[in-house]
């Protein structure tokens, strides 16, 4: 679901590889042989990924499908919009409220949020964003999201904010303040 080309600053190893463990030196590597793989594929299929978007989503799954399957790269947020009938679905609303575990700069390159957001902005319908952890929340905001909030509080550790029980508490309590704001 993202639009991430195969290599470059916006490629699967500098966008990707940090949210593994990788640090800068290790992603500057890692791109580097994604472009050495880039130019292998490229020279015996003829088809150059590089710089496709959706080439580096799932770390360069995308342009490996597509350059030894001839996978047509879709929108996966956008295919399930369309099956859903979601812009009928939406008619009427007064607010959409959406969410991601982690929301940051990624939201907003084709993943579930991002595809909600922009199917609600055709009818004017605002939408609001809840996510476990919140980075990038200016480009977020920029993005048009009403409102972006964490549920939880910045002090709680990981472990605690994905017990089941204690998100689903959280995401009731955000989700009930949000309904007495807007009525």
């Amino acid at each position: 679901d993202v639009k991430n080309p195969f290599i470059g600053p916006k490629g699967a190893s500098f966008v990707f590889a940090p949210q593994k463990g990788a640090d800068r030196e290790m992603a500057t590597k890692l791109d580097a042989n994604m472009k050495k793989l880039a130019g292998v594929i490229c020279q015996y299929t003829g088809k150059d990924i590089s710089n496709i978007p959706g080439s580096g989503a799932a770390g360069g799954m995308g342009g490996g499908l597509q350059a030894f399957l001839n996978a047509e790269l879709k929108s996966g947020i956008q295919l399930l919009l369309d099956f859903l009938h979601f812009a009928e679905r939406i008619k009427g609303a007064d607010l959409i409220i959406t969410g991601e575990g982690k929301a940051d700069r990624q939201t907003i390159m084709g993943k579930v949020p991002s595809g909600i957001l922009q199917e609600a902005q055709k009818q004017q319908i605002p939408v609001i964003l809840l996510a476990g952890k919140i980075e990038d929340k200016e480009i977020l905001d920029k993005a048009g999201f009403k409102e972006v909030l964490s549920i939880n509080s910045p002090s709680i550790s990981p472990k605690k904010a994905m017990e089941p029980a204690y998100a689903k508490a959280n995401i009731q309590r955000i989700v009930e303040e949000i309904c007495l704001r807007n009525i």
